[in-house]
């Protein structure tokens, strides 16, 4: 016997239990006195996003139920989709991560074409934490230029005031069966940019300021990281476009889902070096050496609200002792329907560290570099005959040591 649900009961149920997990979760949140785990990517016991294993395991229920339930008519599970965005943290650039991408894969001979802007400013003086027994880095001694003498001998160490301002090509074609294959060009300038003044501005306005920002000059260019005594970035020269490494993407698109299901994505990628990254402006935005990732994509209608769910890890090759194997990250977004045409998205977004601290207590002066990255996102898409547009702008929360303080956006995209 078949039994007749009433119209987005599953999905809001799976949503009543991401909502209680979080909020569960919510309980477990970093405290700096005692260094317990609580963010959802957090790699410390307590927090976590599951490992491949169990994302495999998820994604394996979902495609038997999709299997075993035959999916019924629906209106648009995909949305135009969650903001192409994450937290452009600077230290990142060189590895493989991901922004969300649309579940839905193009039509078989359907090709696009996009190109995205993003601006993004950064402050961190890991020395203003008062856990780290470094004295704090003042503009005075940022003047007189940075040594290992100014960071802590031993664990991380970082002085970043930079504006990253990064143009991103992306290729996708549908060649049927619910495959797409993509490619990933970016290239990134790094300087002193001219958003100090604006930002402090705004996030005063609601009492949100980054307080390391009082102690830093205006749109100023420093860029330093160091381990144990040893500098992974030393310089204070801005740079300008210096291209990234390419990254191919294979996406797969089972199923639409329906007026029960979800609409299911798995995406692959691939991050293929174009050199050894030898040169101090190529090693700031390549690690020299290929990545691999993928991340499961679900998003369900309910109404004119479109919820969004992707997560997934990348993992990462010839990192040594100073970062990570693999990042984990997680987006979960909102999706408000004004039109057939646009939409209004909200959205978290949330990575784990690349730093290689493993597990610290709350008194470390590590603690701060290990938490995950955590941003909100607000946004407007459009998308009309054979064009698409989205604007938007990306805020830290959570977190202040490992992740970008604002980012503004826009992304343009061409079909035919």
């Amino acid at each position: 016997m078949e039994l007749d649900y009433p119209q987005g009961m599953t999905w809001t149920c799976f949503l009543c239990g991401l909502t209680e997990g979080r909020r569960l979760n919510r309980r477990r949140r970093p405290n700096l006195s005692t260094g317990r785990a609580g963010s959802p990517l957090d790699p410390r016991p307590g927090g976590g996003l599951p490992g491949l294993r169990v994302a495999l395991c998820i994604l394996a229920l979902v495609l038997g139920v999709l299997w075993a339930v035959p999916a019924r008519a629906a209106s648009d599970n995909g949305g135009l989709g969650l903001l192409p965005i994450g937290d452009q943290f600077p230290p990142k650039l060189k590895f493989l991560t991901f922004t969300p991408e649309p579940v839905l894969s193009l039509s078989a001979g359907t090709f696009q074409f996009d190109y995205q802007f993003a601006v993004a400013n950064t402050i961190v003086n890991t020395q203003y934490d008062p856990h780290n027994g470094t004295p704090k880095i003042t503009q005075t001694q940022v003047t007189q230029g940075l040594t290992a003498a100014n960071f802590p001998a031993i664990g991380f160490g970082a002085y970043l005031d930079m504006e990253t301002e990064r143009q991103l090509l992306r290729f996708r074609l549908g060649v049927g069966g619910g495959v797409e294959l993509g490619l990933d060009q970016g290239w990134v300038s790094f300087g002193g940019g001219g958003l100090d003044s604006s930002i402090d501005s705004v996030e005063g306005g609601f009492n949100g300021r980054n307080p390391e920002r009082v102690h830093v000059a205006k749109n100023q260019f420093h860029y330093y990281v160091y381990h144990n005594g040893r500098a992974l970035v030393a310089t204070s020269a801005p740079v300008g476009d210096v291209a990234q490494d390419p990254v191919l993407s294979l996406k797969w698109n089972p199923s639409p889902g329906g007026e029960l299901l979800p609409a299911l994505g798995v995406r692959l990628a691939y991050k293929a070096p174009l050199d050894s990254a030898t040169g101090t402006a190529r090693s700031l935005v390549s690690s020299g050496h290929d990545d691999w990732g993928y991340s499961v994509l679900l998003s369900k209608a309910v109404g004119r609200v479109i919820a969004h769910l992707q997560m997934g890890e990348s993992l990462l090759s010839g990192t040594g002792s100073d970062y990570v194997s693999s990042v984990r990250h997680q987006f979960f977004g909102l999706e408000f329907r004004t039109s057939n045409s646009s939409s209004v998205v909200f959205q978290t977004s949330s990575q784990s560290t690349v730093y290689n601290v493993g597990n610290v207590p709350g008194s470390s002066g590590d603690f701060q570099v290990s938490r995950p990255a955590d941003v909100f996102s607000l946004g407007y898409k459009y998308s009309g005959s054979g064009f698409r547009m989205d604007l938007g702008i990306t805020e830290d929360y959570n977190s202040r040591e490992n992740t970008t303080d604002f980012l503004l956006f826009f992304d343009l995209g061409w079909r035919w």
